[in-house]
């Protein structure tokens, strides 16, 4: 038996692509997961194949909009009322606007990318802190290569995914007393997302192919989920404050 068996996780922009990836490695260790997302046709298939690859599976599934100020407290109400705990957060749901210089970037897209990722994240984890010094919690959110590394094209989200590492940094150190970790994961993987963008950009993501060291796309579940698995462990919970680059190399730093 896994030493995650029993604990419980809310993955947001579950029912897709990375969060997916991690519903799947989260519950074959025994983890309940509360899977959030704007589709519930989306959420059904994703809760029914869980359930297909983990038969006891636990699974919540939740209609939710990042972009709801009001959202983050009732998931999080709804997971402990149905589980009685909170032990790990998963920050994963962003809206994605990209492909636009900064002159052409509208307050739109600012609004609804930091609304959909650094606000939500922010309130989330508002919300669960509560919970999360009961347990001695995980947090976990998406950053990405492109704040990191400063793509052009991504005036929106790179400087939001950059936000989220910062406020992910100072969390690490305010909630380090109560034993909760946070860190960041910059992931590049295969997803719905990634595949329309592919289809839309096929030159940005050709450049970004000649550029990953391991000549590869990495996949969702295999490589961000188990390392989603390790941090919540008590291996894993020694590393906080953090940004992981799970890319295959593409965005090396110092």
């Amino acid at each position: 038996m896994s030493t995650l068996t029993g604990k419980v996780a809310i993955i947001t922009g579950g029912s897709k692509g990375t969060g997916l990836g991690i519903a799947k490695a989260y519950i074959k260790e025994g983890i309940a997961v509360v899977l959030t997302g704007r589709n519930a046709d989306a959420l059904n298939a994703a809760k029914t194949e869980l359930e297909q690859l983990v038969p006891d599976a636990q699974v919540l599934t939740l209609v939710a909009d990042n972009k709801d100020h009001d959202v983050p407290a009732q998931v999080v109400a709804d997971t402990v009322s149905q589980f009685g705990r909170l032990d790990i957060l998963i920050n994963n749901a962003q809206e994605f606007r990209t492909g636009k210089t900064i002159e052409d970037t509208t307050w739109d897209d600012m609004q609804a990318t930091f609304d959909s990722g650094f606000f939500a994240t922010w309130r989330y984890m508002t919300a669960a802190l509560p919970h999360l010094k009961t347990t001695e919690g995980t947090v976990i959110n998406m950053g990405s290569g492109a704040g990191v590394q400063s793509v052009p094209g991504h005036a929106a989200y790179g400087p939001n995914k950059e936000a989220i590492r910062g406020l992910s940094r100072i969390a690490a150190k305010e909630w380090g007393r109560d034993k909760i970790t946070v860190n960041v994961i910059n992931p590049y993987v295969a997803s719905a997302e990634s595949e329309r963008y592919e289809k839309a950009h096929p030159e940005v993501i050709a450049e970004i192919m000649k550029g990953i060291a391991l000549g590869r796309i990495g996949d969702a579940e295999l490589n961000v989920g188990s390392l989603c698995v390790y941090l919540a462990t008590e291996g894993g919970k020694y590393i906080t404050g953090a940004s992981l680059d799970v890319d295959g190399g593409a965005f090396i730093r110092p």
